[in-house]
């Protein structure tokens, strides 16, 4: 449009005043917008002088703390004031509080604490994100290359997190010659892409600094040095975590700091180390799924037992048999679909954590599964939200699979397939527990089937029988599905009572899951019979236990007490076995798991009541170790403080006073 420009054709009086008019008005808006845009230049300029005005008043009255950190003996990291003397043989090499938590006790605030060789050095070298560089990594196959350069990245999303939001994208305060160039360099020597029990998770990591000096002037900046080996991808990861976590931002220097030098070899006490996470009561989000994953590998738990289905909802989205989430699921939205589970299934397999399904029969069905008759397939479950709920089971809404209707097999066989499809795991658990004989004895169907096998009885032996015929059969369509014999794991139960498992179970087949109390003698059978075991005895292990009740009059749920961090850090799977005077066999103890079950838990509340108590469990299954929760009380105390900057929604464990004065937090014995 061309403001200037004047028609050839004569013009009218009128016709010249509205161009004229126009004219005028196109130069005022003209006008106008340049106004406008000095207006607004003028208000960002003076925001942005504003901005650094208040920083500069900021640094010119920030004042120096009066507080410093000395490593006491005894105690570890104390709060003293700078002015005054110090106690005999207090350390204030690094007075900081991130400082001295780094260097003051010989385990420094690694969590799990290794259970082989560590030296860790006493000096300390600040640091940018930015100097990390990845020198090589060396892997067999190009997908073993590619989980670590993702579990790298992980690494730089974690150091980003331990920086305040505050301070995140300033320049920090270290002196450019101070810095070091950190460089990476990983080597893996199996092309193993995915986490089995056989699986090596052993590591080494050396870190090695050397300080710039007048007389090596090709190098004008110090140079740290961190090899990390493994066998395995997943063994590499655990060396990126325990890297990470010998970094820490420093407050007080405004920059991030790591130990100069450390020498570390490790592996896990247990191959099978866990968490337990019911979705079916209460739906749990992809999102806080993915930050339950990312708090394992935190603490090196390997095992995310998905308990994804029982009779109150049916959120697995089966691709076989639709009609099961359609009928079961509590909304559209409250469903997992193939690729969220495929999604989820990388997301872990890069923080070194293995996803293993459960889906639990023949009890613990009951929504989804009400289509059967109008499909013309009969009854697939039975007793589907009977009252009175206490006689068929043990929570409503109550319901059982049907073992005598062919068509069960064929819908079992559906959903196995499905979860072959979806799922990279070694073992697959079926449930298999709280079993209630009721409602079979009261169904024509199943007393008629009985009759066929000669059992007239009605006693529990006969229903016994038919329980196994249906494992029996459940059995063999897992193994179509998967195209092996994997190993299968089941819950204690009335299969695994009264020390007649190896009458119904094969030991080579099945590892039995322990949820009994832990001094139950039926773990002691179960271990002379030669079963593998997983402990979740749940009066160490259930995390759901002390709170409301949530059926009934009674103040508390069934499990209660609430079970403290220490007695979890307490529960040895080792010594479970020692107490029942057996000797320690640790090819059959496989390892453990806690377990949330989410009557009283959902998305917004999981996360607190998971941890810091997981990390305990962690450390237990981890190291193992020979000492009590006291030695480990100040690193724990540090480790939850590291979860919560991590993005992580732990439960508080003391008053934070306690965290800047170790030792000095807890009641002396008499």
């Amino acid at each position: 449009m061309g403001f200037g420009r004047v028609t050839t054709l004569p013009k009218t009086s009128s016709q010249s005043c509205i161009s004229v008019h126009t004219f005028t008005i196109i130069r005022v808006e003209e006008m106008a917008l340049k106004f406008l845009l000095l207006v607004g230049l003028f208000f960002v300029v003076t925001d942005v002088i504003a901005q650094e005005s208040v920083k500069q008043l900021q640094k010119s009255t920030r004042q120096e703390s009066p507080w410093a950190w000395a490593c006491r003996n005894g105690r570890g990291c104390v709060k003293v004031a700078k002015d005054l003397p110090v106690e005999e043989g207090d350390n204030l090499d690094n007075p900081t509080l991130a400082g001295c938590k780094l260097t003051c006790n010989a385990e420094s605030t690694l969590w799990p604490k290794p259970r082989s060789i560590i030296s860790l050095s006493k000096t300390l070298v600040s640091f940018h994100p930015t100097d990390i560089r990845i020198n090589r990594i060396s892997a067999p196959t190009t997908k073993v290359k590619s989980l670590t350069n993702e579990a790298i990245q992980v690494l730089r999303s974690v150091i980003r997190k331990s920086i305040p939001n505050t301070q995140r994208g300033r320049n920090q305060t270290a002196k450019e010659p101070q810095r070091p160039h950190i460089n990476i360099q990983v080597s893996i020597v199996s092309g193993d892409e995915r986490l089995e029990m056989a699986t090596d998770e052993s590591y080494n990591l050396h870190v090695e600094t050397i300080f710039a000096t007048a007389a090596t002037p090709a190098s004008p900046r110090s140079t740290t040095s961190v090899s990390i080996t493994a066998t395995s991808f997943f063994g590499a990861r655990h060396g990126i975590e325990t890297l990470s976590q010998i970094m820490a931002w420093d407050d007080t220097l405004g920059a991030m700091i790591m130990l100069t030098d450390a020498n570390i070899s490790d592996s896990p006490a247990f191959v099978h180390r866990g968490l337990l996470v019911d979705t079916s009561r209460n739906y749990v989000s992809v999102p806080v799924i993915k930050k339950i994953i990312d708090a394992m590998s935190y603490d090196k738990l390997n095992v995310f037992h998905w308990h994804l289905t029982d009779t109150h909802s049916f959120p697995f989205v089966s691709t076989r048999e639709p009609r099961l989430s359609l009928y079961g699921a509590y909304s559209s939205a409250k469903v997992y679909r193939p690729e969220d589970i495929k999604e989820l299934v990388h997301y872990a397999t890069v923080r070194g954590v293995k996803i293993v399904p459960e889906f639990d029969a023949p009890a613990h069905v009951g929504s989804g599964w009400e289509w059967g008759e109008r499909a013309g397939m009969g009854q697939l479950a039975l007793c589907v939200n009977k009252e009175p709920w206490t006689t068929y089971c043990v929570e409503p809404p109550c319901g059982i699979l049907n073992p005598v209707n062919d068509n069960i097999y064929s819908v079992l066989s559906n959903i196995y397939q499905d979860m072959r499809d979806l799922f990279v795991s070694d073992i697959f658990h079926m449930g298999g527990d709280e079993v209630n004989f009721a409602c079979w004895n009261e169904t024509a169907e199943i007393i008629d089937w009985l009759k066929t096998q000669g059992r007239t009885d009605k006693s529990k032996e006969d229903f016994l029988y038919l329980w196994t015929y249906f494992q029996n059969r459940s059995l063999a369509e897992v193994d179509k599905a998967y195209d092996n014999k994997q190993p299968i794991v089941l819950w204690t139960s009335g299969l695994t009572e009264d020390g007649h498992a190896d009458k119904y179970l094969d030991k080579s087949r099945y590892i039995i899951q322990i949820w009994t109390t832990g001094t139950d003698e039926s773990i002691a059978q179960l271990y002379r019979q030669g079963f593998k075991l997983i402990m979740s005895n749940y009066d160490a292990w259930y995390f759901d236990c002390g709170y409301g009740q949530w059926v009934g009059d009674g103040p508390n749920n069934w499990c209660s007490p609430y079970i403290g961090w220490q007695k979890v850090y307490e529960n040895s799977p080792s010594k479970l076995i020692v107490n029942f005077n057996e000797t320690y066999n640790p090819r059959q103890i496989l390892g453990g798991e806690a377990a949330i079950w989410s009557e009283q838990v959902d998305s917004t509340t999981i996360e607190g009541k998971l941890w810091p108590r997981s990390s305990a469990l962690a450390e237990r299954l981890w190291t193992d170790p020979d000492t009590t929760w006291r030695a480990a009380e100040h690193r724990f105390n540090h480790h939850r403080e590291r979860l919560v900057q991590r993005g992580i929604q732990a439960d508080a464990l003391q008053p934070e006073w306690c965290h800047q004065n170790d030792g000095y937090c807890f009641l002396e014995s008499n």
